[in-house]
């Protein structure tokens, strides 16, 4: 028989070896060892040292390296040994990483109650940063409306929402989200805050848009009337800022242009539309504003004459008395502040109906004939004596408590 036919045969086809599959199963790794080979006696030493390790019970980990016996393991479980996919993090290691500002992808929670329970996770540890990473995963991967929905039963999560829409300029984004919560007057309003915050100076660009605002949100039923009237002023102004074609006051507030027609528009007529009566008519500024602005105006310009014509009248018997919307304390400050000469600050104690208020603040702002006059109409020479040491020998102010104190028809009580 050639070598041919000797390979051929039955039966040494079934005595050869197989290349086919070099690969052996866990049971096969671990019959190795225990399989007898012709010509092998069972008093040989390979025998003999199975059998002793046997007696001795040794642990597998002492006959196969840990390697192997890893790849055992996961090949009785059925895993692929090449899979090397780490456990997906749990809400509380997410959120602990989102909080320490370590890199993390969210998109291993995808149902909505690990969705959910990371967001409330986020809004219990307060951390803002966390919040809107949570929020901005939510909108990306669920239903705006229901993003909305889980938003409105968490107040904190929600304002730090409109926080950072507010901040990055979404107006879009914003408005949408308010509008589907009922908070129409809010997102009307922050679209007019937005408008006057980013068109600049361009009064007819801010005329347009404010007139396609009030159109669309601030005429409909249920608009809150003072947001109504505060645009619909605004307008207003806007109208007379475009007529007065003065480019300093493009954008700037009423009391703004006030003190301007003030300053330099004083003497004209009323009606005329420079003039600071016909703006304030227009506007519908109140009196106490109108006054502080005056006050303010020509305080600061030493324009005396006119503060005083504003704030001071003769009554019928020609005495001089303050007129003022301005609460008068107040008034007197900002007249000391400004350096108003001691007549106008007298004239002001006068109208103070309490004596010890206009004594307290004659002694604040140093009116001394004030001061003088208060002691000797409480009859309290012992004050006024000790405060008459207080002035400048020979002084105007001296010598008026001296002939006070010399009065011999006042009746000191003391």
């Amino acid at each position: 028989m050639d070598d041919d036919d000797y390979w051929n045969t039955s039966e040494t086809k079934a005595k050869a070896f197989s290349f086919d599959d070099d690969v052996l199963s866990p049971q096969e790794i671990l019959a190795i060892g225990q399989k007898s080979y012709p010509g092998q006696k069972d008093e040989s030493l390979f025998s003999s040292t199975i059998n002793n390790v046997k007696t001795q019970l040794l642990p597998l980990s002492s006959l196969v390296s840990p390697k192997v016996l890893d790849l055992i393991v996961l090949a009785q479980s059925g895993k692929d040994p090449n899979d090397r996919t780490e456990p997906e993090p749990t809400v509380a290691v997410t959120l602990k990483r989102l909080v320490l500002g370590r890199s993390v992808s969210l998109r291993c929670h995808r149902s909505l109650k690990r969705k959910t329970e990371l967001l409330d996770g986020a809004v219990a540890i307060g951390d803002g940063n966390a919040i809107i990473t949570v929020v901005l995963f939510l909108i990306q991967t669920l239903n705006k409306k229901l993003v909305y929905e889980l938003l409105s039963a968490r107040p904190l999560a929600l304002n730090h929402y409109i926080s950072f829409l507010q901040s990055e300029g979404k107006v879009a984004e914003l408005t949408d989200l308010l509008t589907m919560l009922g908070r129409s007057p809010d997102a009307a309003m922050y679209q007019f805050q937005h408008i006057i915050k980013t068109q600049g100076n361009s009064v007819d660009g801010l005329l347009r848009k404010l007139n396609n605002l009030l159109s669309n949100y601030f005429n409909q039923p249920g608009v809150d009337a003072h947001q109504a009237k505060m645009v619909t002023d605004y307008v207003k102004l806007l109208e007379w800022q475009k007529c007065a074609n003065k480019p300093e006051l493009n954008n700037n507030s009423t009391l703004h242009c006030l003190a301007y027609c003030c300053a330099q528009h004083w003497n004209e007529g009323a009606g005329n539309m420079m003039s600071p009566l016909t703006l304030c008519q227009r506007q519908q500024v109140p009196p106490v504003q109108y006054d502080w602005v005056v006050l303010n105006v020509h305080g600061n310009s030493s324009k005396w004459d006119i503060v005083e014509s504003m704030f001071t009248k003769k009554d019928w018997l020609g005495r001089t008395t303050v007129s003022s919307n301005i609460p008068m304390e107040t008034l007197l400050a900002r007249l000391s502040e400004l350096a108003a000469s001691k007549q106008m600050l007298a004239t002001c104690l006068h109208k103070l109906p309490s004596a010890d208020d206009r004594l307290r603040l004659a002694q604040k702002y140093k009116v001394h004939s004030v001061v003088i006059e208060t002691l000797a109409k409480q009859k309290d020479r012992t004050s006024l004596t000790n405060y008459k040491m207080t002035l400048n020998a020979q002084s105007e102010e001296y010598i008026l408590a001296e002939n006070t104190l010399r009065d011999s028809s006042i009746k000191w009580k003391n």
